[in-house]
């Protein structure tokens, strides 16, 4: 069977594949690698060595080492993580898009043009959907259990519901104490469809939750008396990279603010578990089962806000 292979169509409009037998690098220098085994891209929002494809065992995973981003399927990886990948799916690293040809999963390309030193980082302005989830009270269960159960007990609510998050194609931004944010981007899709992930992604675990907390409760004492609120908002915010680390991607805008604060009121000021701000309930409205709360002023914030519950359909 042929190896995989990376297909992509270069400034001048060829067509380029490069066979990946076991390894290869895309970025703008790939210091110390094989010229065969990487692809070298004149863009100065491409970092050095942005992303690594391995092919192991059969199959292939993509590393992020990006300052400025990868996706997968329009799909931003988070900072530093790693994704398997199957035939047809596109990479995206920054202009270009890779098509991935691997039908066994379901050349050298060097430049002439110089190369800078330091990775351009962009600050990019766009739309998302922010999907905020506060575990209420946490801080009580971890002032009253040892930090073994405390860390035990949120690893496994973290783990499912990151994974909801990859399957709705959202990406985690943060896990923040007792909260989990993440964020769909509307660079890519529609508004209209990035809103229905992150909502559909919210009820699932919602949902999840139930389940979850039933089968810690009998292996964490108290577990089954923690609840969730969960805030969805969407707006425009800027994503930039602060501090000396890759991973430190700072997404600001209101609507995160606000993600914020919805979460921290659901299931505590309001009962309902979802609350939704107005534009987000604009996109998602024929789509989801919606209920109209009102004007509402929020703590922290100026003036009102007209909420939603979020529910199942």
């Amino acid at each position: 069977m042929p190896n995989p292979s990376l297909k992509w169509i270069e400034q001048d409009q060829q067509i380029r594949q490069i066979v990946i037998t076991d390894r290869i690098c895309i970025g703008r220098t790939c210091k110390g690698m094989d010229p065969q085994k990487r692809i070298r891209l004149a863009d100065p929002q491409v970092s050095r060595d942005h992303a690594e494809i391995v092919c192991s065992a059969g199959r292939l995973k993509i590393i992020d080492n990006s300052c400025n981003g990868t996706w997968v399927n329009d799909s931003r990886m988070t900072a530093g993580s790693s994704k398997f990948l199957c035939h047809g799916d596109r990479v995206r690293v920054g202009d270009v898009v890779f098509f991935v040809d691997d039908p066994q999963a379901d050349a050298d390309v060097d430049s002439d043009a110089p190369i800078t030193e330091m990775t351009k980082i962009a600050s990019v302005t766009e739309v998302i959907t922010a999907l905020m989830a506060d575990i209420r009270g946490f801080s009580a269960y971890a002032q009253s259990h040892p930090s073994t159960e405390v860390s035990g007990m949120i690893k496994n609510i973290f783990n499912s519901f990151s994974a909801i998050v990859d399957e709705f194609q959202g990406t985690i931004k943060d896990y923040a104490g007792d909260a989990i944010f993440a964020f769909w981007e509307h660079r890519f899709k529609d508004g209209a469809t990035q809103a229905n992930q992150a909502c559909r992604a919210a009820l699932r675990q919602m949902q999840d939750f139930a389940d979850l907390r039933v089968a810690l409760a009998a292996r964490y004492a108290d577990a089954d008396k923690l609840r969730i609120g969960w805030g969805i908002t969407t707006g425009p915010i800027t994503l930039s990279s602060l501090g000396s680390r890759v991973a430190d991607l700072a997404v600001v805008g209101d609507c995160v603010n606000l993600a914020a604060r919805l979460s921290g009121l659901a299931n505590k000021a309001f009962p309902e578990a979802i609350l939704v701000c107005a534009p987000t309930a604009t996109l998602v409205e024929g789509r989801l089962a919606l209920r109209d709360l009102g004007m509402h002023t929020i703590p922290g914030r100026q003036g009102s806000e007209q909420l939603f519950a979020l529910g199942p359909a």
